[in-house]
């Protein structure tokens, strides 16, 4: 596992950045009706802040090797204060957008130099453990971010909700420079020679089928709220959807985690697609608040093994030196998986209606699932404990092995 002090520092980061993130997100289409915007125009707006997302994750790779990660993290940590406290003022539309583009880009960096990060410091066997203690926080910020936001919004409105989540904001940069350890990855005369290159073919694989997935989620996100607010629920019970998921998600990702290192990760990305599409297919006869807390609590698990499995698999298949690019290219995919889904959730919505959007959403998830058994089983793998006794070594056999390491010109099996 990470070294206690690093594994305190990058999950009090990874809260901060999903508490506020996941607790506006429900709100965002809400706080946009404010400013006159249709359906189409929110899914619009929420499509454009995960642009801005995925540029963020984009120029992580690049900066970072101009930059030390400790300095580009607290530099991201350091951007989105004077971008969250103002929010609350905004005057137009274009303002609402523009602001919280940057806060967006900000955690965009922030999240993929955590995955880094991370992923630099664990070994094989604890990798999903520690990816899942790293995605925690996504469940744990949507309940607690949730309650804040929707408790501050009923007590005294927008503005003052945006000023207490600027004010949590102002850590990462404290904690960014002063609680994190960085690790040098020399660069090797053949890039590829401790694992795969970030543009193999099995890492492409694994980001065509977390493109599909994320997508669905993301459709479904919407969905819920602009769902909710057809059907005149309250802005606070609106929130109470991702309060309640986050809190019912949290033992789930655990377990997830810690399983993904003893019965491999591709069944529990699977896993993560099939749960979406029963939420999905859920929310196209949902009416009461229980059936939406139902959908989003899938969706909440789901996004969650997304985020901490997928990593985790990547960092298995990726050389040590292809992380830098390869894990912001991941994250980079979930931000695209966002615009895809929040440009056109809207305008589905508006069209076709609710029930064809989650038809459409459970299609992706069902396309990805056999896009994820085409993954080779990493090397080193845990191998799951139903494997075959003829598979295992025999003692001899490993001694075998480490003797004829030794000698010159013999290449062990």
């Amino acid at each position: 596992m990470l070294k206690n002090k690093q594994v305190v520092n990058l999950f009090l980061c990874s809260f901060i950045i999903l508490f506020v993130g996941m607790g506006l997100l429900p709100l965002l289409p809400i706080y946009a009706a404010q400013f006159g915007a249709t359906p189409t125009v929110a899914g619009l707006y929420l499509a454009v802040v995960y642009i801005a997302n995925a540029i963020g994750a984009m120029l992580t790779g690049w900066l970072a090797r101009r930059l030390t990660r400790k300095g580009l993290f607290a530099a991201a940590g350091l951007l989105g204060v004077p971008a969250l406290m103002p929010l609350g003022q905004a005057a137009t539309l274009w303002q609402v957008m523009f602001l919280t583009a940057i806060i967006w880009c900000c955690g965009g960096i922030g999240v993929a130099l955590i995955n880094v990060f991370t992923g630099l410091s664990v070994d094989s066997k604890n990798r999903g453990a520690s990816f899942s203690l790293m995605s925690l926080p996504m469940p744990l910020g949507t309940a607690l971010g949730s309650l804040a936001v929707s408790g501050l919004v009923t007590w005294q409105g927008y503005q003052l909700m945006f000023v207490v989540l600027g004010c949590a904001w102002l850590a990462l940069p404290v904690i960014g420079l002063l609680g994190l350890e960085d690790k040098h990855i020399p660069q090797p005369v053949h890039p590829a020679a401790g694992g795969a290159a970030w543009r193999g073919q099995p890492f492409l694989l694994l980001l065509l089928a977390a493109l599909l997935s994320s997508t669905a989620i993301y459709f479904s996100r919407l969905g819920t709220s602009l769902s909710m607010q057809a059907l005149h629920f309250s802005p606070g019970a609106i929130a109470s959807t991702a309060a309640f998921s986050g809190i019912i998600a949290i033992p789930a990702i655990l377990l997830i985690g810690v399983l993904s290192d003893r019965l491999g990760r591709r069944r529990f990305l699977t896993l993560s697609c099939a749960l979406t599409v029963g939420g999905a297919l859920s929310l196209t006869v949902a009416a009461e608040l229980w059936q939406f807390w139902l959908a989003s609590t899938m969706f909440m698990i789901a996004g969650s093994v997304n985020a901490s499995v997928a990593p985790a698999l990547a960092t298995d298949i990726l050389a040590p030196e292809a992380l830098d690019q390869g894990l912001p290219r991941l994250k980079t995919v979930s931000s695209i998986a966002s615009i895809l889904g929040f440009a056109s959730a809207g305008y589905v919505m508006d069209t076709l209606g609710g029930a064809s959007l989650y038809v459409i959403a459970a299609a992706l998830a069902i396309v990805a699932m056999p896009l994820l058994g085409l993954l080779p089983r990493p090397k080193g793998a845990v191998r799951p404990p139903h494997a075959s006794a003829e598979a295992q070594p025999t003692r001899s056999h490993s001694r075998t092995t480490m003797l004829t390491a030794w000698l010159p010109g013999r290449k062990t099996r």
